[in-house]
């Protein structure tokens, strides 16, 4: 009978002479570290295997905690029939086809994983939006509860989560292997050696510094879309880069979702812009509210409020919106909407020129044209001669009381980070992967462009599982 070992501790540096190096260093507890760890202790009993978290336990999980975790699969598990094509239609072909068939493939062994061994239940639930393209699994209870199981699972295999411990740097043998992590624990540096190291901890959404450099400089001022963000600040992309990691996926670009600025919760998401319009800070459209369904639309949305109306703008809609079924899935705003009886008195209330709103909202109304209206599916009720169109869902706004929204773009994770092959090993320059070092979730670029939907917590967890076990298999490094 196998015993369980003890759980790792961050090792003092005597300790650490003493015991030598650990087997498995995760830097960060979101979905992708753990299932990483959880599956490698799985795979390698008796091994010590050590998650960095540099918040506290009750804050612990990053972006995970705080998402729904939507993915985009079946309620058998199975990926939708436009898996594969849509992240390559949505990259425009620039993600890594190894890294996209290896996700495709894996995705519904990685279900079976968590539900059968880490009692994870699935439950397919209804979306934020009224309607949506290709289904919707997700795990009950969201984010916070994959965390939860999962690092239940890590501490009975034996593994532990030492927390408020932020990794600084990576540390190389002689001939450039990573063997460790210098860290940062109580305002104290050390180090922790370790024969393999695992970088799970995100983008860099929580760093208005590098922000700046890579989206723009505006980007220091892009809200998180949940706490959990502020706590991915790129450092793991940086200290991989330090010791010779290539970079990919898209560094200007981002994944972003329309919000309430008002509301100081998590997700304050407005989502119902498709039946109504959006105008900017001037009372005017700058974008086709109805150019699809906003699961495939509404980070193009959240982009183009920040690009283009500088983070002013408004959602517009008139009561006909309380009559469609639903609809109230797609305001998870805590803030109730600002009302006014006409246009001109909404205007008021919005600190826009009333004529310029009105304007905007007869020019509209004057290029819907009589169709048949369904707001569960593209229905192709479009405006005639309106630039910029609207291409589904063109219903007159005619009727009060009027309501609005403020709309900001919140950031949600980044696209840009380090060069991994489908086994998540981290790669140089030249291809050749860095002995030692591995790169799961936000931290390993693969976004281009735009984001398909319902697949990042899927991937942190499908490609934490298999690094997992093939670190399991591997030899193990000499030294």
């Amino acid at each position: 009978m196998s015993s369980v070992p003890a759980p790792a501790v961050p090792p003092s540096d005597a300790a650490a002479d003493a015991a030598g190096p650990l087997d498995l260093l995760v830097v960060g507890c979101g979905a992708g570290g753990l299932a990483t760890a959880v599956s490698f202790a799985e795979n390698a009993p008796g091994s010590r295997v050590l998650v960095l978290e540099r918040s506290s336990r009750y804050n612990r999980g990053g972006n995970t905690t705080w998402t729904g975790s939507f993915f985009r699969l079946a309620a058998d598990g199975t990926p939708a029939d436009d898996f594969e094509s849509r992240m390559h239609e949505l990259s425009e072909g620039q993600s890594d086809p190894d890294c996209v068939a290896a996700l495709c493939a894996n995705a519904e062994p990685t279900v079976r994983w968590l539900a059968d061994r880490h009692g994870v239940e699935f439950e397919t639930r209804p979306t934020y939006f009224v309607t949506a393209r290709g289904p919707r699994l997700m795990p009950a209870g969201g984010g916070a509860s994959l965390v939860d199981k999962l690092a239940k699972s890590l501490e009975r295999l034996g593994g532990a989560i030492a927390y408020g411990v932020r990794a600084t740097s990576l540390s190389t043998d002689a001939v450039g292997a990573v063997n460790g992590v210098h860290v940062q624990e109580g305002g104290k540096p050390r180090h922790i050696a370790a024969r393999r190291v695992v970088l799970a901890c995100g983008g860099f959404q929580g760093s208005p510094q590098l922000l700046e450099r890579h989206v723009g400089p505006t980007g220091g001022e892009l809200r998180t879309i949940a706490p959990g963000g502020k706590n991915n600040k790129g450092e793991g992309i940086e200290m991989a880069v330090a010791v010779g990691a290539a970079r990919s996926g898209q560094y200007d670009r981002f994944h972003g979702e329309p919000v309430d600025p008002r509301s100081h919760q998590a997700e304050a998401l407005v989502m119902a812009y498709p039946y109504g319009i959006l105008v900017n800070a001037d009372g005017r459209r700058f974008l086709d509210e109805g150019a699809d369904t906003p699961d495939n639309t509404f980070e193009e949305v959240a982009y183009r409020i920040w690009r283009e109306a500088r983070q002013s703008a408004y959602l517009i809609c008139d009561a006909k919106l309380l009559r469609i079924g639903g609809h109230e899935r797609s305001l998870l705003t805590d803030k109730e909407p600002i009302t006014a009886p006409s246009v001109d008195e909404l205007a008021r209330k919005l600190d826009i020129a009333p004529d310029e709103l009105s304007w905007t909202v007869d020019r509209f109304n004057d290029a819907c044209r009589p169709a048949p209206y369904d707001p569960t599916r593209r229905d192709g009720k479009h405006t005639v001669g309106l630039v910029p169109p609207k291409s589904n869902w063109a219903v007159e706004l005619d009727t009060g009381p009027y309501m609005a929204w403020p709309v900001h773009c919140a950031i949600t994770f980044t696209f840009g980070g380090l060069r991994t092959d489908a086994r998540s090993r981290v790669l140089t320059e030249q291809g050749e992967p860095i002995d030692g070092l591995y790169a799961i979730g936000e931290t390993a670029g693969l976004y281009y462009s735009r984001y398909p939907g319902a697949t990042s917590v899927l991937r942190a967890l499908t490609f934490g599982r298999l690094a997992g076990a093939e670190i399991a298999r591997a030899p193990v490094p000499a030294g």
